[in-house]
């Protein structure tokens, strides 16, 4: 794996700090999607994960200020332990992948990803419902775990669960928050575990905290007026094309 330079790191850092905060506030997902492959395929896959991964734990605090206690308890309790499980377990399968195959394995859960969010956008595909039993939960919190440690998009599986329990907006946005900031501590460590992280990319990171407030300042100004489906089918057609360029290099 080559080492990217400074310039490249300190750029990749800025650019995804800046989509990072705006995808928090505007729409509150799609970061693993789009971001994740995106980067990849400029930068050692390595590198992308153990940035994204200490950016988004920068920008949680952003998302549990706004949504503090508004999640659900009983949601919590249910996916929580099978999500950190998860983690554990894709963070032990993704150690002493190559750069080739982690970047394939990338492609493969965003293309998953976005043709599943493809499905549930018109209402094709439904995780879960009202009165879904328990062990539902479980297994998605698992394969949500395993999603977010290959590619930061345990979100694809969380949140359409959550709105099919008919939770109300609040308590979709902050059930997730909640069990993505939790979850993003342990994958953190992992990482550092796995030697996905140095200190210089903590240092580039830590750097580019006002750049995730400048873009969670304009994602939080711009959501009352961004189309929804187009803009979800804008992140997913590039999530697409990201995966694709990285299954075929």
């Amino acid at each position: 794996m080559t080492e990217p330079s400074l310039v490249a790191l300190a750029s990749a850092a800025s650019i995804a700090a800046l989509v990072v905060g705006f995808l928090k506030t505007s729409v509150g997902g799609g970061i693993g999607l789009v971001l994740t492959p995106v980067l990849s395929l400029f930068l050692p896959a390595q590198v992308v994960l153990g940035l994204t991964a200490i950016q988004l734990n920068l920008s949680d605090p952003i998302t549990l200020r706004y949504y503090w206690r508004q999640w659900d308890p009983r949601q919590l309790r249910l996916l929580l332990p099978t999500l950190l499980l998860g983690i554990l377990v894709g963070g032990w399968g993704l150690a002493g992948l190559s750069d080739a195959t982690l970047k394939k394995t990338i492609g493969l859960v965003a293309f998953s990803g976005a043709l599943v969010q493809l499905a549930i956008l018109p209402g094709w595909l439904r995780l879960g419902g009202r009165h879904s039993h328990w062990s539902v939960a479980s297994v998605l919190g698992l394969v949500a775990g395993g999603a977010s440690a290959v590619a930061h998009s345990g979100g694809i599986v969380i949140g359409p669960y959550l709105v099919g329990l008919g939770l109300s907006n609040a308590a979709v946005v902050a059930t997730s928050a909640a069990l993505v900031a939790v979850s993003n501590v342990l994958k953190l460590i992992t990482y550092w575990g796995i030697g996905f992280l140095s200190w210089p990319l903590v240092a580039l990171s830590l750097l580019s905290t006002p750049v995730i407030y400048l873009g969670a300042w304009l994602g939080y100004g711009l959501n009352r007026w961004i189309p929804r489906t187009w803009f979800a089918l804008t992140l997913i057609g590039i999530a697409l094309l990201g995966s694709l360029r990285l299954l075929l290099a």
